[in-house]
């Protein structure tokens, strides 16, 4: 699902404006699910320029050092993940558009772990959160602050389910 984006600045007269308004273009499918890329930045976050750190070709699963990460991911239901798994066992970021940072499990698909401190929204659907002490169904409106735990997203449903996500990178440097 594109995500329609509005990023705001400043004019040569100091007035605030519309810098960019229109669909995310870093618009990245991973297989499991769509990655729309809405902002990179590291910390400082610079409020000036005309870089788009959205328009990406890749997904980097966890945000620089010192960084931070907005995006909005479509979760394609488990039942299509599955016949996608059978179909390519080695993984589902074909053609080289998802860099997990090393994140992933090789032996339990979907598990991961990210040094981050994550805010995430169900926008809509439904998704299930596997934790290690069992499974936790998430419906739209419901939030989920997560500390570097290990955790995989599973769409047991049979329609996909969208989510908001903000990365915050716990290495400093």
């Amino acid at each position: 699902m594109a995500v329609r984006r509005l990023v705001t600045g400043n004019g040569p007269d100091g007035k605030s404006r519309a810098d960019i308004d229109g669909l995310t273009p870093g618009n990245v499918d991973v297989g499991r699910g769509v990655f729309d890329e809405l902002w990179r930045a590291t910390m400082p976050p610079p409020v000036t320029g005309d870089d788009d750190p959205g328009d990406v070709d890749v997904a980097v699963l966890q945000p620089d050092v010192n960084g931070v990460v907005w995006r909005c991911v479509t979760f394609r239901p488990w039942a299509e993940v599955e016949v996608e798994l059978n179909a390519n066992p080695e993984g589902l970021a074909a053609g080289g558009k998802f860099d997990d940072g090393g994140a992933m499990e090789q032996d339990e698909p979907g598990w991961h772990t990210t040094d981050t401190l994550d805010f995430g929204m169900v926008i809509s659907g439904e998704i299930d959160l596997d934790l290690d002490d069992g499974v936790h169904h998430l419906k739209p409106g419901d939030a989920i602050v997560q500390r570097a735990t290990r955790h995989a997203w599973r769409n047991r449903s049979d329609k996909p389910c969208v989510m908001s996500f903000v990365l915050i990178s716990r290495d400093v440097g």
